[in-house]
C-alpha cells in the first residue's frame, strides 16, 4: 500500500513538474513583452518630465528680464496712468506669448495688469499672501502652481522684485498656463497625473482626475496652507478612482482594486519627483493586460499539457501494441512522428493568432475609450476571423499527421494580401520595416481558399521579419501579377538570405535559434496541395526571395 502511495505521488510531482516546465516556458516570451510595455511607459513618463520642465524653463527668466524695465518702477510709483500702465503690459504679454503679467507693490497690492480692461482684472486685488510674492520680495525668483483668486484657474506663477535704488520696492508677476501639455499626454497609451505635495492633481492626461486630491484613504493629512487656494478643488477622489496602495514590484507600484482588493490590483503606476517644484509626474497603467497575458499563459500550457499528455498515452499504447511485431512498430513510429509534428504545429500555428489576438484587444481598449467605435469593430471582426481561423486548423490537426493538407477553393490573391499585411501592420512599425507592396490592379483568383493564403501570407512574413532581425535598413517587398495565364507571388527581404534554399522547405529544417522548422513546410504543403508551386532563392541584391505561382481561375 505504501509503495502504490509513493509511486502515486511521484507520478503527481513528475505532472507538477512538466506543468511548471510548460509555464515558464510559455510565460518568458509575455513576460518579455510586459517588461518592454513597462520600459516604454518609462521613457514616455521622462519625456511627459522633460517637456514640462521644458515649458516652464521658456518662461523662467522672464521676470527678471522684465523687471530691468525701467518702465515697471515708473508704473510703481505712478508715473504712467492705469490706461497707459495696461496697454504696455498688454503688449508685452502679446508679445511674449504669457497668460498675464501684472505688477504688484510692496503690499502686495496689483496696481497694473495686463487684462486691466477684463471682468477679470487683477487691478486692487492683493497678492500678498502668494508664496511668490514673499520670494520675490526676499530677492530670489518666485514660483508657485495655484489657482487664481481672482479668476479660480490654476496657472502657474513665476515672480521677480523690481529695484530702485537697490531696494526692491514691487513685484513683476507673469502667469502661464500649462493645459496645451495635457493635450499632448493625451495622445499617449497612459494615463499622465502630475501632483504636489498637498496630493492635488494639477496637470493630468484624463480629466476624470483633474483637481482630485489624492491620498486621503492612506492617511494623509492635507496641510491646512491648502485651504488658501483650493477653489477649483473637490473634497476628495471619488472612491471609484482612489488610489490605496497595495505594493511596490521594482519600480512599479500596484494600487487595490475597488472589489478584488489587493488580491488583484487594478491600476499600476511608474512616479518620477520634480525636485526642483516638489512635484511628482505620475504614469498610470491598467493592469488588465496583465491578467489577459496571464490567462493566455494559462490557456496556452494548458493546451501543451493536454497535447503532451495525449501523445505519452499514445505513444505507450501504440508501443505496447507493437512488442510482437517489429513492422508494427515502424508503421506505430511513423504515427507518434506524425503525432508530435502535430504538437509541434499546434504551438506554432496558434502563436501568431493569439498574438495578433492580444495586439487587437489592447488597441480596442484603447479605440474604446476614445469612443471610435467603427474603428473598434473593425478590430473585433479581425478578431472573429482569427477565431474561426483557429477552430478550423483544429479540425485539420488529424488530416496534418498524415501529410494530407487540401486548402482547394477560390480565394482572392490581392484582398486575402492586404489582410495579411494589415495585421502585421504595427509590428512593421515598430520594427522600422519599410514595405514596398505591389499589387495588381485587377482580382486574380486562384486554387486556393482564403485560409490557406493568409496562412502563405502570414508564415512569409513572418519568416522575413525572422530574416531582417539584425539589419539597420529593413525592406520587405510584396508583388502580385498576372503573367500569361499565371498568378506570380514574390516576396523579397533584404535580410541574410539561405544557407541552403534546396533544404528551406524540409519539415523541422531551421536555421533560426527558436525556430520550429514547419513554417515554410506548412507553405510548402498548402500550396502544392492547392496546384501551385514555389521556390526558394537568394536574391541578386541581397535577402532571400520567394516566387509562389498558381494557374488563375477565370469565371
Amino acid at each position: 500500500m505504501f509503495e502504490g502511495v509513493l509511486s502515486s505521488l511521484k507520478i503527481k510531482m513528475v505532472h507538477a513538474a512538466i506543468i511548471l516546465s510548460i509555464l515558464t516556458v510559455v510565460a518568458i516570451p509575455f513576460y518579455g513583452e510586459m517588461k518592454n510595455s513597462l520600459y516604454s511607459s518609462e521613457l514616455l513618463l521622462n519625456m511627459y518630465r522633460s517637456s514640462l520642465e521644458t515649458e516652464i524653463s521658456r518662461y523662467k527668466f522672464l521676470p527678471f528680464i522684465l523687471s530691468q524695465n525701467d518702465k515697471l518702477v515708473q508704473i510703481l510709483h505712478g508715473e504712467l496712468d492705469a490706461e497707459e500702465s495696461g496697454y504696455f503690459l498688454q503688449r508685452t504679454k502679446y508679445a511674449t506669448n504669457v497668460s498675464t503679467i501684472y505688477v504688484l507693490d510692496k503690499a502686495g497690492n496689483t496696481v497694473a495688469s495686463s487684462n486691466w480692461h477684463t471682468e477679470e482684472s487683477y487691478i486692487g486685488e492683493n497678492f500678498g499672501f502668494q508664496p511668490y510674492f514673499d520670494g520675490a520680495m526676499a530677492g530670489r525668483l518666485g514660483q508657485y502652481y495655484g489657482a487664481g483668486t481672482t479668476s479660480s484657474k490654476p496657472g502657474f506663477f513665476i515672480a521677480y522684485g523690481l529695484k530702485d535704488d537697490e531696494d526692491i520696492v514691487g513685484v513683476v508677476t507673469i502667469e502661464i498656463h500649462l493645459s496645451e501639455l495635457e493635450q499632448v499626454w493625451r495622445s499617449g497609451p497612459d494615463d499622465v497625473l502630475v501632483y504636489d505635495v498637498n496630493d492635488v492633481v494639477f496637470l493630468s492626461s484624463n480629466r476624470q482626475w483633474k483637481y482630485k486630491i489624492l491620498g486621503e484613504e492612506n492617511g494623509v493629512t492635507r496641510p491646512s496652507s491648502f485651504e488658501i487656494s483650493r477653489a477649483p478643488y473637490e473634497q476628495e477622489a471619488d472612491d471609484e478612482r482612489s488610489l490605496v496602495k497595495c505594493y511596490e514590484i521594482g519600480d512599479a507600484t500596484f494600487y487595490k482594486d475597488l472589489f478584488f482588493g489587493c488580491l488583484l490590483p487594478a491600476t499600476l503606476s511608474i512616479e518620477e519627483r520634480i525636485v526642483e517644484y516638489s512635484w511628482t509626474i505620475l504614469s498610470l497603467k491598467s493592469t488588465r493586460p496583465i491578467y489577459i497575458a496571464l490567462c493566455l499563459v494559462v490557456l496556452i500550457s494548458l493546451l501543451i499539457y493536454l497535447i503532451l499528455i495525449f501523445s505519452y498515452r499514445s505513444f505507450r499504447n501504440r508501443i505496447n501494441r507493437s512488442i510482437q511485431k517489429l513492422r508494427n512498430q515502424v508503421v506505430e513510429n511513423s504515427k507518434l512522428a506524425a503525432i508530435g509534428q502535430m504538437a509541434t504545429e499546434v504551438a506554432h500555428e496558434f502563436n501568431q493568432p493569439l498574438a495578433a489576438i492580444q495586439m487587437l484587444l489592447d488597441t480596442t481598449r484603447l479605440l474604446l475609450k476614445r469612443q471610435r467605435f467603427d474603428e473598434a469593430d473593425d478590430n473585433l471582426e479581425l478578431i472573429s476571423s482569427h477565431i474561426e481561423r483557429m477552430t478550423q486548423q483544429m479540425s485539420q490537426m488529424k488530416s496534418f499527421a498524415s501529410r494530407h493538407r487540401v486548402p482547394r477553393g477560390n480565394g482572392e490573391v490581392v484582398s486575402v494580401a492586404i489582410a495579411s499585411i494589415k495585421l502585421f501592420q504595427l509590428t512593421l512599425k515598430k520594427q522600422n520595416v519599410q514595405l514596398n507592396f505591389q499589387p495588381s490592379q485587377s482580382e486574380l483568383h486562384v486554387p486556393c481558399n482564403a485560409i490557406g493564403l493568409e496562412q502563405i501570407f502570414s508564415n512569409l512574413i513572418t519568416n522575413a521579419l525572422d530574416a531582417m532581425a539584425g539589419q539597420v535598413r529593413k525592406c520587405l517587398t510584396i508583388s502580385i501579377s498576372r503573367q500569361d495565364d499565371e498568378v506570380v507571388v514574390r516576396v523579397h527581404d533584404n535580410g541574410c538570405g539561405f544557407t541552403n534554399p534546396s533544404r528551406v522547405f524540409e519539415p523541422f529544417y531551421s536555421t533560426k535559434q527558436r525556430g520550429t522548422g514547419l513554417g515554410l513546410a506548412i507553405v510548402n504543403d498548402i500550396i502544392e496541395n492547392s496546384g501551385g508551386s514555389i521556390s526558394a532563392q537568394n536574391h541578386p541584391d541581397g535577402g532571400a526571395e520567394f516566387v509562389l505561382k498558381w494557374r488563375e481561375l477565370t469565371n
